[in-house]
């Protein structure tokens, strides 16, 4: 029933018994199995392979293969004992170096305790890590160890009061250009004479209606407006759609489902108005300003009456009593300001600028950099932080940072923030983060969404900002060496600070070509994007509107950014003894950015409304109008100054487009109009002057041949130079043209020399007082 299993003995009773495995036939044999080789530590390859290794270097295997036998991984601790002793050894090491540096600061202080007299105090140790201390100089970083390139001071607002603008600002330019205009026609040219009709000429501020003194202003500003002053919920939803579909595609600073939620809680129904909120405010008053302007204006005589007067109905103030209320709202935030904060102030910085209260803006601008410090968004967000939070912390703050670099490169002024300061990385654009941030926009193919634009606009904006940063301060070293205040009169410091800039631009060139076709507006006819043929634009039937509006603010900022950079090189002082060929020819590309701007915004505004509406479109073809008329006044007879002259009609008829959304394009226009006006007149006398001093044999032209055989005469002179330096030519070869030409010049009133005009001086009889409006004196070289 049962069966008994006998199991053999173990080995060690075996053996105790005597007996051997080899004695009883009826045993089976047992090998004995041999010990295992141990091996320390496989090398790398065996181990990486998994195979057995042995002891031996090279081992057997790397001998096989002919490769290469290593162990880098020798000294890692791999068992818990083994880094106990590791803790252990370097805890003991620390002690011993502390006792060291201990046992030296003692002797040292021994040492100055014998040295100095009991009477005194001891200087510090003579120690190299106290030395570097007691040589810090706290104006080591002073600017006055600089001679940087001086501004002006001038009066864009209500008041006469004066503003600082650097010398990359549009104001400086303007300055420089109505102190030649001054001089060239023998009478006062002051540069508000420059600056078209705008509500900051109008108003203190954005929700001051009219014109008032200092103490209504006081009671006006402790005045809440009344609920008819507001919108209805019907209303609200309309303006809010056009926010989705201009500004925030370019402008990504909200949450759309967070906002959409804010905003349907504010509503406690039964008929009741909508609870206030600082966001919602803000975001209405810019919705506002952009929506207004679609408003018909009138006809073209009511258009150019607002022109003259603003008034409260403009555009640019559209939305002030909700501007208003945010401020209000803002203000008992300040101490524990929150994301929503800075989000408000952000939104308030873009309406301040489409109002044109551009210092308002700046300082508004100061407020929400130190916000987001503390904030700290300028650092990188906290690892546990959910990712959309984290992406909408990152887009915040360089977005903040990009609005903030363009308006310091606009008005010439310091930074509020350095870079060095900054840990945050750029945002993500991925299509996943997309998706999430919002759902208006579908993603475009497979190569970009909706947020690629927001990482290329700030990438550009750092591109700029790094030029710009070198190039001024290339400037200041050529300022500082020959102790001037502009390189005008300084031919050799002014072609060595154009060659550096032409090495600089360079960085924007990398940034370009890192831009997506996706991104990019197609040309006709084989034109080049972002490029200065000024080509046609092929418009994409069937690419959203929001991606059309981002290619085309893409590429506009672009060309405003680059004719800022090289604008300081169109130069109103005459030399005829120096050439300045890489000066030159940084003022022509300066020109051919303002017109492919214009180019640009001219054909947009013809075909469709992408651009319509949209003030800081307006504000760099103003920009462009400016810069492209100092090109026509400081060369008038280089091969670019014809399309140049062209482009300025274009600009006109811009003006007159955006006369229908708001009054200010009507005044720029009429200004642009009598600058361009003035330019021909004096075009038309130089070349008359240059005509009447021609030899006798030369034949009568008409005005138009006239300027087709000097436009050909002159640019085919001996030393091939393509670009007169400010109605004057580069240094000639014959005798007999430079004779010419400085009769010309006399013949104008306009005999300059190379430091005749270097800066803000009077240029007339008569003139101190317009050079003590610029606060400047005359720079007289040794």
């Amino acid at each position: 029933m049962f069966t008994s299993f006998v199991g053999a003995p173990p080995r060690s009773l075996r053996s105790e018994s005597g007996g051997s495995s080899t004695s009883s036939p009826s045993s089976p044999t047992m090998p004995v199995r041999p010990k295992r080789s141990q091996v320390a530590r496989a090398c790398d390859w065996c181990r990486v392979h998994r195979i057995k290794c042995d002891n031996n270097y090279p081992c057997m295997n790397c001998q096989n293969r002919g490769g290469q036998c290593s162990n880098r991984g020798t000294n890692e601790v791999r068992t818990l004992p083994h880094a106990m002793r590791e803790i252990e050894r370097l805890r003991m090491r620390v002690k011993e170096l502390e006792g060291q540096i201990k046992e030296k600061d003692t002797q040292n202080e021994q040492m100055v305790v014998k040295k100095s007299p009991a009477t005194t105090l001891p200087s510090p140790p003579p120690s190299s890590a106290a030395s570097p201390q007691t040589n810090i100089d706290p104006l080591g970083d002073h600017g006055s160890h600089k001679r940087y390139w001086e501004g002006i001071q001038t009066s864009t607002a209500l008041v006469n009061q004066t503003q600082y603008h650097g010398p990359s600002s549009m104001f400086y330019f303007m300055g420089r250009m109505s102190l030649y205009l001054g001089e060239a026609l023998q009478q006062p040219h002051s540069e508000r004479q420059m600056q078209p009709n705008s509500a900051s000429r109008h108003f203190a501020d954005p929700t001051n209606p009219r014109k008032i003194n200092h103490e209504d202003t006081l009671m006006h500003a402790a005045q809440m407006p009344t609920n008819e002053n507001y919108l209805t919920g019907t209303q609200e939803n309309y303006f809010l759609n056009l926010f989705w579909q201009s500004y925030h595609c370019t402008l990504q600073v909200i949450d759309e489902a967070e906002f959409r939620e804010h905003y349907n809680s504010l509503w406690p129904g039964n008929g009741k108005p909508r609870k206030m909120s600082a966001l919602v405010d803000i975001v209405l008053a810019i919705s506002m300003q952009y929506g207004i302007a679609f408003v018909p204006r009138g006809d073209a005589a009511e258009r150019r009456k607002a022109s003259v007067e603003i008034d409260s109905n403009d555009a640019s103030i559209a939305g002030r009593w909700f501007y208003r209320r945010c401020q209000t709202l803002l203000a008992c935030e300040l101490e524990s300001p929150s994301i929503t904060t800075l989000q408000c102030h952000i939104f308030s910085v873009i309406y301040l600028c489409n109002g044109s209260f551009q210092n308002m803006a700046q300082l508004f601008l100061s407020l929400a950099v130190r916000t987001a410090q503390i904030l700290g968004l300028h650092l990188e967000p906290p690892e546990d932080m959910p990712q959309t939070q984290r992406e909408l912390r990152k887009r915040l703050w360089w977005t903040l940072y990009a609005v903030e670099a363009k308006t310091c490169m606009k008005l010439g002024r310091p930074w509020s923030t350095q870079i060095s300061e900054v840990t945050c990385t750029l945002p993500a654009d991925d299509r996943d983060l997309a998706l999430q941030a919002s759902s208006s926009f579908a993603s475009f193919g497979d190569s970009i969404s909706w947020l690629h634009y927001n990482t290329l606009n700030i990438k550009l904006v750092l591109a700029a900002r790094a030029v710009y940063v070198a190039f001024f301060d290339k400037c200041a070293d050529i300022l500082g060496a020959n102790s001037g205040r502009t390189l005008y009169n300084d031919p050799q410091g002014l072609e060595s600070s154009a060659d550096f800039l032409l090495t600089s631009m360079k960085c924007l060139q990398t940034w370009l070509r890192s831009v997506p076709d996706a991104l990019k507006t197609q040309r006709k006819n084989g034109g080049e994007p972002f490029s200065t043929d000024r080509s046609t634009l092929d418009i994409e039937t069937f690419a959203p509107a929001w991606l059309q509006r981002q290619r085309l603010l893409l590429e506009l900022l672009y060309h405003n950014l680059s004719m800022n950079l090289y604008r300081p090189f169109i130069n109103f002082s005459a030399n005829t003894s120096s050439s300045t060929p890489l000066a030159e020819q940084n003022a022509t590309s300066c020109v051919n950015h303002a017109m492919a701007l214009t180019h640009i915004m001219n054909q947009m505004l013809n075909e469709n409304d992408l651009l319509s509406g949209w003030n800081e479109a307006y504000q760099w073809q103003w920009n462009a109008s400016i810069t492209m008329v100092g090109f026509v006044l400081a060369y008038p007879m280089t091969p670019t100054t014809p399309p140049a002259r062209n482009a300025i009609n274009s600009a006109i008829e811009v003006f007159e487009n955006y006369g229908n959304n708001f009054a200010m394009a009507i005044s720029a226009a009429e200004v642009t109009r009598d600058l361009a006006s003035k330019a021909d007149f004096l075009i038309d006398r130089f070349r008359n002057s240059l005509t009447a001093s021609s030899t006798p044999s030369m034949p009568a032209f008409s005005t138009s041949e006239a300027n087709d055989i000097n436009m050909q005469v002159y640019t085919t002179a001996p030393n091939n130079n393509t670009i007169m330096n400010n109605m004057a030519f580069t240094t000639l070869e014959n005798d007999e043209n430079a004779t010419m030409v400085q009769t010309a010049l006399e013949s104008m009133g306009m005999a300059f020399t190379v430091d005749s005009f270097d800066g803000f001086g009077p240029l007339y009889p008569g003139g101190n007082q317009m050079s003590d409006t610029w606060n400047f004196q005359f720079d007289q070289t040794d």
